[in-house]
């Protein structure tokens, strides 16, 4: 079985224009002529000279390229988004809690300090004084997070956290301390106020959001934020461009006069873009990294384990009334009796026909570590090492034991199993149309007919989010949060529903959600982890450090944690060369 794509062809052609246009510009003096050093390893660390006294940037404005992050075309990603969906919000609007550039750990941001009350649930949140909003916006203070999450928790909100947000009544003890009053308890809630999920509880400024109507889609700007950066420009589907701001910040003075932010799908065009300079840090499957290295450019990792790689199921939903959803009472439990997928044999089929070695070498040079439990960290005191001497026989790769299984599902060569394969573009990922067509075609081998599905995620959510989808597989990266990855995809209890969820798997989640004691969590975490091995519900493929590729000659260094995903974190480490 070979690793198979429809867009090599094209991405062959592409890198070989690329060449003869590298070439051209050596000849012409464009270039220093670095590129043509390279004998196809990976390119030498860029010597580092210390700049001269007051030396500025050898470029004003960075550039950065990603897939479009964002699903819904707003300036108001606090009503109507997914967190870490708007993650180039980091740069004009900051959280209660941040995360350690280099460890990922909580850290004081807008939250001097932050306690649990003695109730167990509710949290108290000392606020940093001094901290002046964008423009003529004012001081920050404990009303704008009241104004925050009331554009969370609006009657016509979609925001991924809106139901946990309406669980909080936000306690104003003073201008700078509040006590976010919690009716149910939820481990999340430090997770959720950080900065690994954005935008989650990001403050706006309830002056700025006066000025404008109470509705920032009418002029095309956001509410001011408290950021480094602040809001110059944006076209949902091509750029959002920021500018430094002109004060000293409270927390740091960026390099970079401003950023613009690219959105660009196609992957072949991302690479054109970091090899012709146009673009100066980008993210891009690890096959194609290596042509970045060959022409100059350099790569940064990050430092923690974070970016687990899953094929997810959707299909089984629990018959349970959910937006525009309505309960049917189905004998069986569940909105769609008839999917395929609520069959563990068919899911334990599809994992067993994956070859992730082959995966890992043609996606991910090699790279990655194969992942053993979707969501669960290998790291973490609730591992089971069961689950690793147990993964081969019952997820490994198999094909034979993969068309037994089918058969005893009753699918066969007289009637073949049917698949809706995900293949659409998903900033972060840029392996998934690929590697998705990979899983197709390895499943092909086994006598599934797929369906390639190449719509956005402006077409799929409305039928996601009536659970319309029943034979569906779909590709992400789970959120390091343990908790969070079982709320979003696999509960019905929580908001958003729109993934894969079990009636037993539902008890479970529901079980650990109770406490938020981290030592009792950890433990009723190890008993969702067995039965989530069992059930088979996500095809875990690898661990990929993450990966980005950047200027040598615009960037000096880029060192960052991973953490909050996304595709580009912690600004303030992205430092410039100067002259």
């Amino acid at each position: 079985m070979r690793i198979r794509s429809f867009r090599n062809g094209f991405t062959i052609m592409v890198i070989g224009l690329l060449a003869i246009m590298l070439l051209a510009a050596c000849s012409s003096g464009d270039d220093d002529g670095d590129a043509g050093a390279s004998t196809g390893s990976a390119a030498a660390a860029p010597t580092v000279v210390a700049p001269a006294p007051n030396a500025q940037p050898v470029v004003a404005q960075l550039i950065i390229a990603s897939g479009n992050p964002v699903s819904r075309s707003t300036f108001n990603p606090w009503l109507s988004e997914s967190p870490r969906g708007p993650w180039f919000y980091a740069t004009t609007h900051e959280s209660l809690i941040g995360a350690d550039p280099l460890t990922g750990a909580h850290i004081p941001r807008l939250a001097t300090s932050w306690t649990i009350e003695p109730d167990g649930r509710s949290v108290r949140f000392k606020l940093r004084e001094g901290v002046r909003f964008h423009g003529d916006n004012g001081e920050f203070t404990a009303k704008d997070l009241v104004r925050t999450k009331e554009e969370h928790t609006a009657e016509d909100a979609q925001h991924s956290h809106r139901t946990q947000y309406r669980a909080i009544d936000i306690e104003i003890v003073s201008p700078y301390e509040v006590v976010y009053r919690i009716s149910k308890t939820n481990p999340e809630i430090l997770n959720n106020t950080s900065s690994w999920n954005l935008i989650s509880g990001e403050p706006f400024s309830a002056v700025s959001m006066e000025k404008l109507g109470g509705n920032p889609d009418a002029v095309q700007q956001p509410p001011a934020g408290t950021g480094p950066y602040q809001f110059v420009d944006a076209t949902h589907s091509s750029f959002f461009k920021v500018e430094r701001v002109p004060y000293d910040h409270w927390r740091y003075n960026p390099d970079w006069e401003g950023i613009e932010f690219r959105w660009i799908d196609e992957n072949s065009t991302r690479l054109a873009g970091i090899l012709t300079g146009e673009i100066h840090l980008t993210d891009i499957p690890p096959d194609l990294v290596k042509q970045a290295l060959e022409g100059g450019k350099a790569v940064t990792s990050a430092k923690v384990l974070t970016r687990e790689r899953t094929i997810m199921f959707e299909g089984p939903i629990i018959d349970k009334s959910y937006g525009t959803y309505e309960a049917t009472g189905a004998a069986c439990g569940y909105a769609h009796c008839d999917s395929p997928l609520l069959d563990v044999r068919v899911r334990r089929a599809l994992s067993k026909a994956i070859d992730r070695n082959q995966m890992n070498e043609a996606f991910f040079l090699g790279k990655g570590i194969e992942a053993h439990n979707a969501h669960f960290v290998p790291t973490r005191s609730y591992w089971n090492p069961d689950w690793d001497a147990r993964f081969q026989a019952e997820y490994g790769y198999d094909p034979a034991g993969a068309i037994a299984l089918l058969a005893e599902a009753g699918y066969g060569p007289n009637n073949p199993l049917v698949l809706n394969i995900d293949v659409s573009p998903s900033g972060g990922l840029p392996e998934k149309e690929d590697l998705m067509e990979s899983a197709a075609a390895f499943w092909n081998d086994i006598g599934v007919k797929t369906e390639l599905d190449q719509r956005d995620r402006a077409a799929t959510n409305p039928i996601r989010r009536g659970f319309g989808f029943t034979n569906r597989l779909t590709y992400q990266t789970s959120n390091i949060v343990d908790l969070q990855a079982f709320r979003v995809h696999h509960c019905s209890c929580e908001s958003p529903r729109s993934g894969f969820e079990l009636l037993e798997l539902d008890k479970s989640i529901a079980f650990m959600r109770e406490v938020v004691d981290s030592t009792e969590v950890f433990k009723r975490l190890r008993l969702t982890g067995d039965l989530a091995f069992d059930l088979v519900i996500a095809i875990p493929i690898i661990w990929q450090p993450q990966e980005l590729v950047y200027d040598p000659k615009v960037i000096a260094s880029y060192e960052f944690s991973g953490v909050p995903l996304g595709v580009v974190a912690h600004f303030e480490q992205i430092l410039a060369v100067k002259e």
